[in-house]
């Protein structure tokens, strides 16, 4: 190609002889300069090449070799822009050069930390997702074999068979195990589902400190919990618990059971559980707790299978909440709450003398009735936290509250949160007054009214001073908050 084709084809690129460093050129600019012995010094030097090559490129045209010749009246000799170009394609071919290394490098960072680290990595996946990163290269693939965590789910396999075989030869090789998770639906194979039962004792004897089986069936497993010293946490969910008459979990923190089922007047001792959670249905045959730590959070949401609310079905329900008469720290859901209404006029509760803390959800329409019957029986509360609902199809006689105040309402309540629905009958606003008129030793009371995102609006000042009302504590705050809820939440 000639200068003069060259200069009828396309024009001359105006640049700055052998220059990099003009206005917006200098890569400098945007990255700066790190120590070479810094440990962010790879990072910053393969940044700066993919910097350099790409203002390069934008400066000169390209990296091949379609950089435009000067036109034949450019001061610009054919010499030296052949002098030039050479070398700025060196330059760059030496640039991307470094950049293709520095990326190989960077690529497969991951497979040079060390085993322990990577097996931690592993243990936040499921075992199935861990097996599957044995394909990735021969450094990966024994790798899951390592991790000390099993995540299983029945489904994944052919059959329960298959299941359990997988789980014993798995601790045939390898003894090592902290968790172990598993996920047991029924199929529609003939298989019994007690080949489960021999396969969980063998697990819980390998010292596992996280053992949770969740079972989804129409009747629920049978398990024989034993001794384990080095449990921590115990999640169940439909299981039955074979016979046995105490239990020792010395080590015990966390334990969630949902619709488990009981040996009659089990005991479990668990000196340092923290935090306990029973949900779903609760039989007669219930566990005896004979020690907890001081500071145990219990969440109770059960119901039970009661239907004439008699004496001796009250004393069943009281037996139940005896167990954790001494807890500082509770919540009760709306299907326990809504059970002890139906025993209220029996008193089904004990007293709680150590409970500091309660959470409770319940109705509108009869939290007049049990707000007293819970201050009552929890002389030593300070703080109460309350989730008022409307139930539409529940109709009761209007009620007030009682004039005759608790110990805790007039010595150690000191924090009241309540949230609640606008109402016509204005529930609300006297359960927000009895607080306020009556509380001796209030220091706050905030209340969260919940609003529709497309209803009315409203004034946050106004409702403080519709709800506000005389305070029996002068060292008392008073705040109103709007929750902004969806429609479909608000029905």
């Amino acid at each position: 190609m000639s200068i003069t084709e060259a200069n009828k084809e396309t024009e001359r690129k105006n640049i700055s002889p052998d220059d990099l460093t003009s206005s917006g050129d200098n890569p400098g600019v945007t990255v700066s300069l790190p120590l070479t012995n810094s440990t962010n010094y790879e990072e910053w030097a393969t940044k700066f090449l993919m910097e350099v090559l790409t203002l390069s490129i934008n400066k000169f045209g390209s990296t091949d070799q379609s950089i435009t010749e000067p036109a034949a009246s450019s001061s610009t000799t054919l010499e030296v822009w052949n002098g030039r170009y050479s070398a700025v394609r060196n330059l760059l071919g030496h640039l991307q050069m470094l950049v293709e290394e520095s990326a190989s490098i960077w690529k497969d960072q991951i497979s040079l930390l060390p085993d322990s680290l990577l097996c931690h990595i592993l243990s936040f996946l499921t075992t199935k997702e861990a097996v599957c990163t044995s394909v990735l290269s021969s450094r990966w693939r024994d790798l899951w074999k390592w991790v000390p965590r099993l995540d299983l789910v029945s489904l994944n396999f052919p059959s329960d068979k298959v299941c359990v075989d997988f789980i014993n030869e798995f601790f045939l090789n390898f003894k090592s195990l902290s968790e172990f998770k598993i996920c047991l639906t029924q199929d529609d194979s003939e298989e019994d589902d007690s080949i489960y039962e021999l396969c969980m004792d063998k697990v819980t004897k390998h010292k596992i400190q996280h053992f949770q089986v969740n079972y989804y069936s129409d009747m629920e497993i049978s398990l024989t919990l034993p001794v384990c010293e080095a449990l921590v946490s115990l999640k169940l969910y439909s299981v039955k618990l074979n016979d046995f008459e105490s239990l020792s979990l010395p080590c015990l923190k966390v334990m969630y059971l949902e619709h488990v089922v009981f040996p009659h007047n089990a005991v479990l001792d668990t000196p340092k559980l923290e935090h306990l959670t029973l949900t779903g249905y609760q039989s007669e045959s219930f566990m005896i707790i004979k020690r907890v730590s001081d500071h145990v959070k219990v969440d109770i949401d059960v119901y039970f299978g009661l239907t004439t609310y008699d004496l001796s079905e009250r004393n069943t329900f009281y037996n139940f909440l005896n167990n954790f008469s001494a807890v500082k720290d509770m919540t009760l859901s709306l299907n326990t709450i809504e059970l002890i209404y139906c025993l209220h006029d029996m008193n089904p509760l004990p007293k709680f003398r150590n409970l500091t803390r309660l959470r409770v959800t319940m109705c509108l329409e009869y939290s007049l009735e049990l707000l007293p019957l819970f201050l009552e029986n929890c002389p030593n509360l300070r703080h109460l936290t309350l989730n008022l609902v409307k139930d539409n199809d529940l109709e009761l006689e209007a009620n007030s509250l009682s004039k005759v105040l608790s110990f805790c309402l007039v010595s150690s309540l000191e924090y009241v949160d309540i949230e609640s629905p606008i109402t016509e009958k204005a529930t609300e606003e006297e359960v927000v007054r009895y607080f306020l008129g009556n509380a001796t030793s209030l220091k706050k009371l905030v209340l969260r009214l919940n609003v529709s995102d497309h209803g009315k609006k409203h004034d946050l000042e106004v409702l403080k001073q519709h709800f506000d009302s005389p305070r029996r504590s002068s060292l008392c705050q008073f705040d109103v908050l709007l929750v902004v809820q969806t429609s479909d939440k608000m029905k």
